[in-house]
């Protein structure tokens, strides 16, 4: 046992004890006159043998994370804080010394202030701190799992610091494999900011994304995040009529932390700091007709650049949520000598009620309806463009589902569908909408159809896929991800020589896309040249933006290929 007084390894002296619960306890101790945090695992409360290893592996873990990162915004661990002690009368305790803190933690400080909600210049301001520690841990392939109020402390020079990464997870090959593989790992939950995922024991980096927002929701309300009810139809939780002096773009990111899937969260830290510090991002769109993927994408996933129409009609119509108002602004569009007003007064609700109306002008002959069939299906898919953009994903799947009702010969719906259900991890109907798809010759469901192949290592399947893309493939965009994507399976496959041509193929088109070279790199370790893969290995890091699982992987072994090399 350790009481006050004990002194730990010759140098660590215990003053008293100022926390515990969950794992351990906490000390603070005195280390040649500086104050310092003493963490020691509790065990005794474990009576399963596979749990205490669990829990001693965590715990070894965060201790191994702490003393490799170097931030303000980190506890500080020194080489050789983390060890054993035994008075001789028990099981060694596992024990780490950190860096104390000064201050109180989010909790705290929010209870002192009577629960009073921050402003959105405080919130913008925590926001940015908080997203640049997460991006420092999320570099290290680290996930932090349990972000929440009493896990940040406030410095009484304003510096937030995440602490307590008990539950820090690495992302691993062995980790991502059970991710594809639908094996769950450890489950830790802080009810009202675990997410979905996480609790069903497959975090993403995107979780700790959800942790954030849900914090955020409390700081802005000054109510814990369990206190709020849900949409019972997209599962995003209700909070902002409680929040109304917050600013728009605040508890938009807020919303889109907090989004129910994964997919639906910003891609990583640097897409939350540039929406953060107002720096102008491109807004993309799944497919409209005539493009085949997204500029600068690295898969295909999304595809034309917002038109200013568009925008126009966001503001005017969509954010009447309402199918109502637009098919009667396309038969407007379509038939502007006869103007239809009526239309518009259609309660917003009876979003359905437009098709029966529609039908009975068709009876009546006052606008032929059917004839204009493709322009509506067309307006519906912008439609539901706009909603996906704006992550309304309830609302774009009935506008493709209707657009597909008035046409079902779009094959822009049939991709934007499969690729609304592969966000939703709901793999089963993304592959039935991308078949859909290709049966229309679309080059970019080819694609996203042969990568989903190429996960479940149906190599065969996705080489014949992935060829008969490349001959519709018009775009350099779309182009360049079939031919990575071949190279990718040709790797798989063991015939090196195809993938290095395919992939060279590749990076002539687009040279600063990280994926090529990740797999170019894999390639020439798999034929046993070490000495010429450190290049690759480097324009691989170089270009990364995390856009795919994979893509983080490959980028966590080239840092360790890189870091290995430079220690040779």
């Amino acid at each position: 046992m350790i009481f006050p007084g004990t002194r730990l390894q010759g140098r660590y002296r215990v003053i008293h004890q100022v926390g515990g619960g969950g794992f351990g306890k906490v000390f603070e101790v005195d280390d040649g006159g500086i104050s310092k945090v003493l963490k020691v695992l509790s065990l005794e409360r474990f009576h399963n043998r596979a749990i205490k290893q669990k829990a001693i592996a965590l715990f070894q873990r965060e201790a191994e994370l702490l003393s490799r990162l170097k931030h303000p915004g980190i506890p500080r661990v020194e080489p050789g804080a983390y060890f054993t002690w035994s008075d001789g009368s028990g099981e060694p305790l596992y024990c780490l010394v950190m860096e104390k803190i000064p201050g109180s933690n989010l909790q705290q400080w929010l209870y002192v202030k009577g629960n009073q909600p921050i402003s959105s210049e405080q919130a913008r301001d925590w926001l940015i701190q908080l997203v640049e520690i997460l991006d420092e841990l999320h570099l290290y392939q680290y996930l932090h799992r349990d972000i929440k109020l009493t896990n940040i402390m406030l410095k009484p020079d304003g510096q937030l610091v995440l602490i307590d990464f008990g539950a820090v997870r690495e992302i691993t090959t062995t980790y991502l494999e059970k991710q594809q593989g639908h094996q769950t790992g450890t489950v830790l939950i802080s009810p009202g900011f675990t997410p979905p995922e996480q609790a069903e024991g497959h975090a993403v980096p995107q979780s700790d994304f959800f942790a954030l927002g849900r914090t955020f929701v409390y700081l802005l309300t000054g109510q814990s995040p369990v206190d709020f009810p849900k949409d019972s139809h997209s599962g995003t939780l209700l909070w902002r009529d409680r929040a109304p002096n917050v600013s728009p773009d605040i508890a938009n990111l807020v919303d889109d932390l907090m989004a129910p899937f994964p997919g639906h969260r910003p891609k990583n830290c640097q897409e939350i700091l540039n929406c953060l510090r107002g720096v102008p991002q491109p807004s993309y769109f799944p497919l409209q007709d005539g493009a085949d993927t997204a500029p600068g994408s690295d898969f295909a996933t999304t595809a034309s650049v917002i038109k200013p129409q568009q925008k126009a009609l966001f503001s005017t119509q969509v954010k009447q949520d309402t199918l109502t108002t637009a098919i009667a602004q396309t038969i407007r569009d379509c038939n502007p000598v006869s103007p239809t007003p009526h239309f518009d007064r259609i309660p917003i609700n009876r979003k359905f009620q437009v098709l029966l109306t529609g039908f009975f002008l068709v009876l009546a002959g006052s606008i032929n309806l059917w004839q204009y069939r493709p322009y509506i299906a067309d307006n519906l898919n912008n439609q539901g463009l706009v909603h996906y953009e704006h992550k309304s994903f309830g609302s774009a799947e009935l506008y493709y589902r209707l657009a597909l009702l008035f046409y079902p010969d779009t094959p822009q719906s049939l991709y934007n569908l499969g690729l609304l259900y592969e966000d939703r991890q709901d793999f089963e109907n993304a592959r039935i909408f991308y078949e859909k798809a290709t049966e229309k010759h679309l080059a970019v469901a080819y694609n996203n159809l042969a990568r989903l192949n190429i996960l479940d290592k149906q190599y065969t399947s996705a080489e014949q896929l992935l060829h008969e893309g490349l001959s519709t493939a018009n775009k350099n965009e779309t182009k360049y991800v079939i031919l990575k994507n071949l190279g990718w399976t040709y790797l798989e496959m063991g015939r090196y020589q195809e993938a290095q041509k395919y992939l060279q193929q590749a990076m002539n088109i687009f040279s600063d896309r990280a994926t090529a070279y990740c797999l170019q790199a894999k390639v020439l370790e798999r034929q046993k040249n070490k000495f010429q893969t450190l290049a690759p290995w480097k324009n691989c890091v170089k270009y990364s933006h995390g856009d795919t699982p994979e893509e983080t992987q490959w980028v966590k072994e080239g840092l360790k290929r890189i870091q290995e090399n430079s220690s040779d």
